[in-house]
C-alpha cells in the first residue's frame, strides 16, 4: 500500500539521510515523504560548495551546508519551505502523476503554475518549485521544494550565481526570478500546503496507509554519520581555483589558491598594503591545508602581524 511519510525534525543533515534511507527501502508502491530544513544550503553530489554558495555568509548566519548524494543544482532552504519526495521502483515511476499532485495542491489554493524547462515550477513567470530525480539500482525518487514564505534576502545572500547563467552585468536579481505562494494567496501555510499535498497524493496513487511521523528517535537514517562530516562536505568538491579578497590590519588581502580533494595545491598571497610583505614561507606553510576561507586568512593576517610588529618595534 502506498505510504506519506511527514519528518518531525528540521535538521538538514538527518531529513537527507532519512529521505537516502527511505530510497534503499523501495517498493513496488509508492511513498510520499514531506519534510522541512532548518537554514541550509544543500548542493548536489558533484558541487564545488565554494562556487555555489558564500560559505563566510553560511557561517555568519548559521546555515549549514548539505551535499546531499544525488545530482542537481544548488538550493537555500529554510522553514519556509517544503521539501517533497516521491519514492518507488525505477519501473513504476511516473513524472507526469507526481506533477499532477504537486500541481493539483498548488492549484487548490487559486494559483496558476506550469512546468517549464527542465525542472521548475513557474507561477505568474516566477519559480516557486524546483525539482530533480535519483535512481539507485532499481529504485527511484523524485524530489523538489515548494516555496512558500522562504526569507528571500537570506537565500540572495547566500548563493552565487552560476557564471554561466550570468548574461550581463544588469542580470536580474535572485530576488526577481523567484516567488513565494504567499505572496499570491496570503492564506497559504506550510501546514495547509502538507494537507494539501497529502490529499492530492491520495487522488492521485489512491488509498494509503496513515502517515507515519519519522523522527531521530524511532527511525535510523545511517546516512547521517556521513554526510554531517567535513571529509564528506568538503573533501568532495572536484578540482577547482578561486581568488578571495577581504579587507585586513593592514590593507586589502588577496589570495589565488588551486585545491583539490578540498586541500590547497598552490596559493598565491596579493596585498596593497604600503609595507612589502614577503608571503612566501606563509604560502609554503598553507600548502596541504584545508581551504576555509576564514582560516587562511587569520593564517594570513597573523603572519602580517607579526612581521607588521617587528617592523615598528
Amino acid at each position: 500500500m502506498n505510504r506519506i511519510y511527514l519528518s518531525k525534525e528540521t535538521d538538514p543533515y538527518y531529513n537527507v539521510a532519512t529521505e537516502y534511507q527511505l530510497l534503499t527501502e523501495a517498493t513496488n508502491d509508492t511513498c510520499l515523504f514531506l519534510w522541512q530544513n532548518n537554514p541550509t544550503v544543500i548542493f548536489g553530489r558533484n558541487q564545488n560548495i565554494f562556487a555555489e554558495a558564500d560559505t563566510n555568509y553560511l557561517k555568519t548566519n548559521n546555515i549549514v551546508p548539505v551535499r546531499r548524494f544525488s545530482g542537481g543544482g544548488t538550493v537555500f532552504q529554510d522553514l519556509g519551505n517544503l521539501n517533497f519526495t516521491f519514492i518507488t521502483k525505477e519501473k513504476n515511476s511516473d513524472t507526469q502523476k507526481y506533477l499532477s499532485v504537486i500541481k493539483n495542491a498548488v492549484s487548490s489554493f487559486n494559483i496558476d503554475c506550469s512546468f517549464s524547462g527542465r525542472n521548475d515550477l513557474l507561477s505568474n513567470g516566477k519559480k516557486f518549485s524546483g525539482h530533480a530525480y535519483f535512481t539507485n539500482d532499481d529504485n527511484y525518487l523524485y524530489h523538489g521544494t515548494i516555496m512558500i514564505d522562504v526569507n528571500l534576502e537570506m537565500l540572495t545572500k547566500a548563493l552565487k550565481p552560476s557564471f554561466l547563467k550570468l548574461k550581463s552585468k544588469a542580470i536580474d536579481s535572485v530576488r526577481s526570478r523567484v516567488i513565494n505562494l504567499n505572496e499570491l494567496n496570503r492564506e497559504i501555510t506550510i501546514k495547509k500546503m502538507i494537507n494539501a499535498l497529502m490529499s492530492s497524493f491520495i487522488n492521485e496513487f489512491g488509498k494509503s496507509e496513515d502517515a507515519i511521523y519519522i523522527e531521530k528517535e524511532s527511525f535510523k537514517a545511517p546516512m547521517f554519520n556521513i554526510i554531517n562530516k567535513d571529509k564528506w562536505i568538503y573533501d568532495e568538491s572536484p578540482q577547482f581555483s578561486i581568488t578571495v579578497e577581504r579587507k585586513l590590519f593592514d590593507g586589502n588581502v588577496s589570495f589565488s589558491v588551486d585545491v583539490e580533494n578540498g586541500k590547497i595545491i598552490n596559493i598565491k598571497i596579493l596585498s596593497d598594503s604600503l609595507f612589502v610583505y614577503n608571503f612566501e614561507k606563509c604560502e609554503k606553510d598553507l600548502i596541504n591545508v584545508e581551504f576555509k576561507e576564514d582560516i587562511i586568512f587569520k593564517y594570513i593576517e597573523k603572519f602580517m602581524q607579526e612581521k607588521y610588529n617587528k617592523r615598528v618595534n
